[in-house]
């Protein structure tokens, strides 16, 4: 019985090390139908999907992309949106160049800018609040996995956390039909299996102070983690570097609850009274929302 016993146990430790020597390399394809057809049915993904059991690369035809199980969890949908494509042209990245908890805080930003700044998400912005960190194996970078984006140091932002453990992400890959948006976009780029080259973007940081419109929402995603305060937090965008910084907190304030849903509601406008005839003789505030989005679900990269 201990034989036995012992015996998984090295199989598994061998695999293991199977595992770890194939590090930032894809993965022989374990994928399911179970798997694509559960997220089928919640509209993760569409009809047209398919995979080869065991295939070592992934080799898509004519029209399609390669997809993987963590990053549709993760928020990746097709047709993928324009702000995405701008991540990829901006870092001259492939989407599997991509760690897959970046995908999670991609589209939570997607979700920060459409549905409380009421903007169209900008690269600008993002490059403003994330840095770059190169994953790499004996000073090379690696092909699946080459980068994580990383909050920069001293930037207030809604907490987030990318730490989850994606073991063997890169085993649950599949083929799905590539989406265009007339007019807009052709969809996600051509498969290229190999590593990123490192761009000046990667260590760019954008004067919002040149964009009032992104300094302007730098500022109230500052404000609203200040909600507690009758005041936002002093905040100050260089006009002649390259940078717009923040000024510290005082340390003894009280710390922030660390929840993204507590963000600093704005009072509703007081309406005029009501006429003879029971309606209101003012027209509602208006919205201002940006432009939907054809084909994508919202918060969605």
């Amino acid at each position: 019985m201990a034989a036995k016993v012992q015996e998984t146990e090295n199989k598994k430790a061998s695999k293991a090390r199977n595992r770890e020597g194939e590090r930032g390399q894809w993965w022989p394809c374990e994928t399911t139908d179970t798997e694509l057809r559960e997220l089928q049915n919640e509209g993760m993904i569409s009809a047209h999907w398919s995979f080869i059991r065991d295939t070592i690369v992934p080799k898509p035809g004519v029209g399609e992309v390669v997809m993987t199980k963590a990053w549709v969890e993760r928020g990746l949908s097709l047709p993928c949106s324009e702000f995405f494509l701008s991540v990829l042209n901006t870092y001259g990245l492939q989407p599997h160049n991509i760690c897959p908890n970046s995908y999670l805080l991609l589209s939570n930003f997607v979700t920060l800018c459409e549905g409380h700044l009421g903007i169209r998400p900008d690269i600008k912005l993002w490059q403003f609040f994330f840095r770059v960190k190169k994953e790499t194996k004996d000073k090379a970078m690696l092909n699946c996995g080459s980068m994580t984006f990383m909050l920069r140091p001293g930037r207030m932002y809604p907490p987030h956390d990318s730490h989850e453990s994606v073991r063997y992400w890169n085993a649950g890959w599949f083929y799905e039909k590539n989406v265009s948006v007339p007019e807009i976009h052709d969809g996600l780029p051509k498969f290229n299996n190999e590593p990123p080259e490192e761009l000046a973007s990667w260590s760019f940081i954008p004067p919002l102070s040149l964009t009032p419109i992104l300094e302007k929402a730098a500022r109230r995603i500052s404000c609203s983690l200040h909600w507690r305060r009758k005041t936002c937090a002093p905040y100050s965008a260089s006009r002649s570097g390259d940078t717009a910084e923040e000024v510290p907190e005082d340390e003894e304030e009280e710390e922030e609850p660390r929840k993204v849903a507590h963000l600093r509601s704005v009072p509703a406008p007081k309406l005029p009274a009501a006429g003879a005839s029971g309606e209101a003789s003012a027209k509602k505030p208006k919205v201002t929302k940006p432009p939907p989005i054809q084909g994508r679900r919202s918060g969605s990269v």
